[in-house]
């Protein structure tokens, strides 16, 4: 018997076919109901429910996720969406907590629209007073679930190799895109922050190098690991890239970096909140999931 096997015989948050089919429709009911109101309502409905900061309609903050400027907007955010969503939801069904993805799922649709909306109407009115814009998008909820990404990594770390290491892994990659966002903007590395983000490093380096018995003669078991840990990080720089593109202004259009900053940074925190709160039945007999291992 596989370790899959009896992790889900012992009563793990595995899901059936039937319930992998009902989260896939969830996950993607949020893209069709995105693209019937673009495509459904007409333009001057859709115009009513974006968010004009002039007038600072408390309904069109959270309506204003939903509406999209024209159909190039609306595809990339909902590609972006269901990119991150899927990994996301993927993650969390290897660890065993798909009742976490399904919780925090709703809470992002709920929650995020909102959040984001208020957050980045503060922003923008304290360094651009003298302006009025009108917002609207998915976007800020998408990096969101790219926050949830980031978390749902960490989570399978932390329960196949412990916290510390989860913690370690979570400030080199935490500094990786701190330092992807800086390039972007300035254009190229200063040696200060090189520097700085150098020692950092070294840092969560020392860290895990105290965390992994340097005598194991097993070290193979841990090439999995690293390669499922590889691939997540490039698409976390991928998400951060498309996050936040080097030119704001393109197409007489202009990206709101800061609601992506205040989604990706809610969505971390709430991932978080929503992981520490809700009860895990992930371990299996020996104690792991079968992730990263």
């Amino acid at each position: 018997m596989t370790d899959s096997e009896r992790w889900a015989m012992e009563g793990s948050d595995v899901p059936s076919r039937r319930r992998l089919i009902q989260d896939a429709l969830l996950i993607g009911g949020v893209a069709v109901v995105l693209a019937v109101v673009h495509l459904g309502l007409p333009p001057a409905t859709r115009a009513r429910l974006a968010f004009d900061h002039g007038t600072l309609d408390p309904v069109t903050v959270f309506t204003s996720a939903f509406v999209h400027v024209d159909g190039r907007h609306l595809l990339g955010n909902v590609a972006g969406y269901l990119a991150a969503a899927a990994l996301a939801y993927g993650l969390a069904v290897q660890v065993g907590r798909r009742q976490w993805f399904r919780v925090t799922f709703g809470c992002f649709l709920l929650g995020l629209p909102v959040a984001v909306g208020l957050t980045s109407y503060a922003i923008l009115a304290w360094q651009f007073p003298g302006i009025d814009p009108i917002t609207r998008g998915f976007s800020g909820v998408g990096a969101g679930f790219v926050g949830f990404v980031f978390v749902a990594m960490l989570a399978g770390i932390r329960d196949a190799f412990g916290a510390r290491t989860a913690l370690f892994v979570g400030l080199a990659v935490w500094l990786l895109l701190l330092l992807e966002v800086y390039v972007i903007y300035a254009g190229s590395l200063t040696l200060t922050v090189g520097v700085v983000t150098a020692i950092g490093w070294g840092f969560c380096l020392w860290g895990l190098l105290g965390e992994v018995d340097l005598a194991d003669s097993q070290w193979a078991r841990y090439w999995p690991a690293l390669g499922q840990v590889t691939t997540v990080v490039v698409f976390l720089v991928l998400f951060v890239a498309i996050l936040f593109p080097a030119r704001i202004v393109a197409d007489g259009t202009v990206t709101n970096v800061f609601a992506h900053a205040t989604g990706l940074l809610y969505g971390t925190a709430g991932a978080t909140v929503t992981y520490r709160i809700l009860p895990s039945n992930s371990e299996g007999s020996n104690g792991k999931p079968p992730f990263l291992q």
